[in-house]
């Protein structure tokens, strides 16, 4: 579903002085149909700029990535467009339309996309009830918790049936309690439609509750990769060493 080849980002200074910064340093990964993947890291890991190349947000320095079939980091314009109603994001801080209602938020992508107003009304409908926000339809943004407002997020990445569902840091704006029913919700749309999700995060216990498998991110580069509980169980590189909860450690 998602390949990435010898990629690698670098960010070129203005002046003539600065030196290059390399956010993404020759990653090679591959995430499997239907898989949920963690990318865990800290603050400038290069992970942020890792998911955004995904959907062609970044086009990398060097190296390929493909996505559902397309080869985002070649293709422009129109073509990329097309791609990316394959490939929908979550973010943080949920980037909602805050003079729309929650109907009218997870109705944007499918108006932008010309479906007809009858088809609109039925798949917002059905993504209302997908999330858990019935009885909430007329509700703004400023009317809803923080939980609330990421179902609304979810909904309207959902809303032209994508193949990817990226996550980026979505549930570090959440507390204890609602991260754990965001992260049972993404499990549920992972088991219900076959979704495949590349999560990236800085929280252990993200990665531990729903991923498959995790790639640990330090200086642009993935240091170790594997499934989650071989990875957490017997890290190699200190980094790793440091997500585990303090009674995991020796």
């Amino acid at each position: 579903m998602i390949s990435l080849s010898n990629v690698s980002k670098i960010f070129r200074s203005g002046f003539s002085s600065g030196d290059p910064i390399v956010a993404v340093d020759d990653v090679n990964v591959t995430v499997k149909d239907g898989e949920i993947f963690g990318v865990i890291g800290y603050s400038g890991a290069g992970k942020s700029t890792l998911i955004r190349m995904l959907n062609g947000l970044e086009t990398p320095t060097t190296g390929s990535v493909t996505v559902a079939g397309n080869e985002v980091s070649k293709i422009k314009g129109a073509r990329l467009r097309k791609a990316r109603q394959e490939i929908s994001m979550i973010f943080q801080h949920f980037n909602l339309l805050w003079s729309r209602t929650v109907f009218e938020n997870i109705s944007f992508p499918l108006e932008i996309a010309g479906v007809p107003a009858g088809q609109r009304k039925k798949r917002v409908e059905e993504l209302i009830n997908l999330v858990g926000l019935d009885g909430r339809e007329q509700a703004y943004p400023s009317q809803l918790s923080g939980g609330q407002k990421q179902r609304v997020g979810i909904a309207r990445a959902l809303a032209n049936n994508p193949k990817v569902l990226l996550c980026d840091e979505a549930t570090s704006a959440l507390d204890p309690q609602t991260t754990d029913s965001i992260l049972d919700l993404l499990v549920d749309i992972n088991k219900r439609l076959g979704l495949t999700i590349v999560l990236i995060t800085h929280e252990m216990h993200v990665i531990r509750k729903i991923c498959h498998r995790v790639a640990v991110m330090e200086s642009g580069r993935i240091v170790e990769l594997g499934p989650v509980l071989d990875v957490f169980k017997n890290p190699v590189e200190q980094i790793t060493k440091t997500f585990r909860p303090a009674g995991d450690r020796t």
